[in-house]
């Protein structure tokens, strides 16, 4: 079978790359560095990064195996210079719009450029937005800088806004995270088509946060973060020990079979979370679960077919029980502010209570395939429905769209994986009084939030 004409790298006037399929003899020859890259963003946007082989990417780069290595360690170094040259030359379009001034200003023409990168080259799109996420640690870091980066430029344009004019009262990082899950939903389905449809709704859920920049910004200031840790959420931090189930006595000891097969189903999933958190679930061997769990290889595969199953099913076998908590905390309370508030607060000490698996939940998913990274983004949408009655708090709510509350789960949700990829668990309980104006001041207003938060968190101490 003959193989499809190798894209090659073409610029188009304003500088983006643009995939064409065209013949080697018909355009100039790339280097081989640059073919490797063009080649990897084919594949890793085309049919995702975690099935690609070095063989592969060499095959469609038109260069030998050994050439790949004369470039490039391993194909995680592709993907991070992939990822590098892809996310340069976007944000270099970008950045001519985040110039001083109002936030109104910058962020339609900057989202213009985003969706003009998306439509030239959905395949590197797909690489900055979704593929990264697969990487290991070195792309991760790198992501994260890269991320870290947006959110100064976006709080010093927020911060230097004009006196006399407006800004926009939501931290940087949640503005990020919103767009980020809204996009990254769309490429991951190869729906990339519609965003230019959204950009108005988009726009205008950044401009429900706007408030005269002469006020300040309150969910930046310390206002919006609790004094100390609910002392709730310091009773239920447990110990690694108390996290892990015991194990079961040595010799005969008389358990019925199908006590013994949950304990070891128990101790398999929590070692699965323990061992990702420490390896990557990249590096995570089924040897090294049965060795954290203390059972036979034997009994992980009466369980488990394989690594995946035994990660999806540690994935997915809170969500249930969180799901209860929530619900039980949000209807604990009678106006919709503090259920909200109630609910979130549950999560996030839920969170704290059990570090390896929100580790596994919200960080190394996105390593662990598309089931999985599909379950996280579900577990996200989840949460929209704590919002639904902020529908119906006034009347200029009612006919708010729908997506901007997968916008404000969005925002959140990049804060807590923020959070818990870099260490800060424990610390997340504080950030209640931020989070919770940032999932109701789109609804109520912002004045009216920062009222109902401030009484919420005096309440709190």
């Amino acid at each position: 079978m003959s193989q499809p004409p190798r894209r090659t790298s073409t610029r188009t006037a304003g500088g983006a790359r643009r995939g064409v399929a065209v013949s080697r003899r018909a355009a100039q020859r790339p280097g081989q560095r640059e073919r490797l890259i063009d080649a990897i963003v084919e594949l890793a946007g085309g049919q995702g990064y975690q099935s690609l082989s070095i063989a592969q990417i060499s095959s469609r780069a038109g260069v030998s195996s050994a050439t790949f290595y004369e470039q490039f360690a391993d194909r995680e170094e592709c993907l991070l210079a992939a990822y590098r040259d892809v996310t340069e030359r976007t944000l270099a379009r970008m950045a001519s719009s985040l110039q001083e001034g109002e936030w109104a200003s910058a962020a339609r023409p900057a989202f213009t450029e985003l969706l003009r990168t998306l439509t030239d080259d959905p395949d590197a799109g797909r690489v900055m937005f979704v593929e990264a996420l697969a990487g290991g640690p070195r792309l991760r870091s790198e992501l994260r800088s890269v991320l870290d980066g947006m959110e100064q430029s976006a709080e010093l344009l927020l911060d230097g806004a004009p006196k006399d004019g407006a800004t926009l009262d939501i931290p940087g990082r949640a503005l990020l995270g919103g767009v980020r899950y809204v996009v990254s939903r769309h490429l991951r389905t190869h729906g990339e088509d519609k965003l230019p449809e959204l950009t108005d709704e988009i726009i205008a859920w950044m401009g429900s946060y706007a408030v005269p920049a002469v006020e300040g910004r309150w969910s930046t200031s310390p206002a919006a973060l609790l004094e100390c840790l609910p002392a709730v959420a310091a009773r239920q931090e447990p110990e690694p020990a108390r996290a892990e189930p015991e194990r079961l006595p040595r010799g005969r000891h008389g358990l019925p079979p199908g006590a013994v097969a949950r304990n070891q189903r128990w101790r398999i999933l929590q070692a699965t979370a323990a061992v990702t958190m420490e390896k990557g679930y990249a590096n995570t061997t089924v040897a090294d679960i049965v060795a954290a769990a203390g059972v036979a290889k034997e009994a992980f595969y009466r369980h488990f077919s394989d690594r995946e199953e035994a990660f999806l099913e540690a994935q997915d076998h809170p969500s249930r029980q969180i799901l209860d908590a929530l619900v039980q905390a949000y209807f604990s309370a009678e106006e919709w502010p503090e259920r909200v508030w109630r609910a979130l607060g549950t999560l996030l000490e839920m969170i704290v209570a059990n570090p390896v698996i929100a580790h596994l939940r919200l960080v190394e998913c996105y390593t662990a395939g598309p089931a999985a990274i599909h379950r996280a983004e579900e577990a996200t949408r989840q949460f929209t429905i704590f919002l639904e009655e902020g529908y119906r708090q006034r009347p200029e709510a009612r006919e708010l769209p729908r997506l901007w509350s997968q916008l404000i789960a969005g925002g959140i949700a990049e804060i807590v994986q923020h959070d818990v990829a870099t260490g800060g668990t424990a610390e997340l309980p504080r950030l209640l009084p931020r989070l919770a104006y940032i999932a109701t001041a789109p609804f109520l207003g912002p004045e009216a939030a920062v009222d109902a938060i401030e009484e919420l968190r005096s309440r709190a101490g």
